[in-house]
């Protein structure tokens, strides 16, 4: 899905290249201006690992857990922190409508629990099915602002999260999302982000030990597993790579056109991305 244009220049005319490019500039300036910088969201708490490195770093989090029993505990493990306002908790499912669907709660890893049957029922593991809420992510930014960070890793719902962001007025300055093929780059490219980042999240030896001094927030004394996420923003190793460049990249050592998987074995990844607008990111 194409980004819509922002309504305040919709009738921006484009006569000629340079017109094009003028337009390109003031559509880009906009969508990467007024995000909350200091908010970041988790979509997809888990256990809270991302969350509680968010938080130690200075950050407020929206976090959201499909899951009741997580759901359930990480209220109790995180009291202090909803408490002092710095962390709201959300028992939601992220999907493309207002519902109440079937969740799918893997009774063997509940990192596979999902709204898809595919995702949640794998491999011949055990399940429950629950009925949960759902919303839309445009309804969350509408809540509580746009992040800073965006942070999707929602079993199978991913994509979903990603395409819904083309009605948003304003976009994180930072976005990750585990990876759903090659369609994921070109998503966030549609969406008007132009710099991108292909990490693992198994071996996170490029991560550790977090950097000093900090890049995003405070310094957070942190050894990243395949548990977390890891880094964000300005603080990810390596280079900021144009989307053609990160699309051949992963085409040929991830998944390939196929779909097909062509990575190293027990590896998974997430895609980051971001925009040459935001402070911090070279051209």
């Amino acid at each position: 899905m194409r980004r819509r244009i922002v309504p305040e220049i919709e009738s921006y005319q484009m006569a000629d290249g340079q017109h094009k490019e003028e337009f390109m500039r003031l559509n880009h300036s906009m969508l990467f201006s007024s995000f909350d910088r200091n908010l970041i969201y988790d979509l997809g708490m888990n256990h809270g690992e991302d969350s509680l490195f968010y938080l130690e770093k200075g950050f407020r989090v929206v976090a959201v857990e499909a899951n009741p029993v997580i759901y359930s505990k990480m209220i109790k493990e995180f009291s202090n922190w909803i408490e002092t306002g710095k962390l709201v908790i959300l028992n939601v499912g992220i999907w493309d409508s207002q519902n109440k669907l079937t969740f799918y709660k893997n009774l063997d890893n509940d990192h596979w629990s999902s709204f898809d049957a595919g995702y949640g029922t794998r491999g011949g593991t055990r399940y429950e099915e629950v009925e949960i809420d759902c919303i839309t992510l445009p309804m969350l930014l509408a809540e509580h602002g746009t992040p800073y960070y965006l942070k999707v890793d929602i079993e199978g719902a991913d994509k979903i999260a990603i395409s819904s962001l083309a009605s948003a007025d304003v976009l994180p300055a930072f976005v990750s999302v585990e990876e759903y093929g090659a369609k994921c780059i070109e998503d966030l490219r549609d969406l008007g982000y132009d710099r991108f980042k292909i990490v693992p999240q198994g071996n996170k030896s490029s991560m550790n030990p977090a950097p000093s001094p900090a890049r995003e927030g405070t310094y957070v004394e942190r050894w990243f597993s395949g548990r977390d996420t890891g880094l964000f923003g300005l603080e990810l190793p390596g280079a900021w790579l144009p989307f053609q460049e990160a699309y051949s990249i992963f085409t040929s050592t991830i998944r390939d056109s196929s779909y097909s998987y062509i990575g190293p074995e027990n590896e998974w990844f997430d895609v980051h991305a971001t925009n040459t607008r935001v402070d911090g990111i070279d051209n």
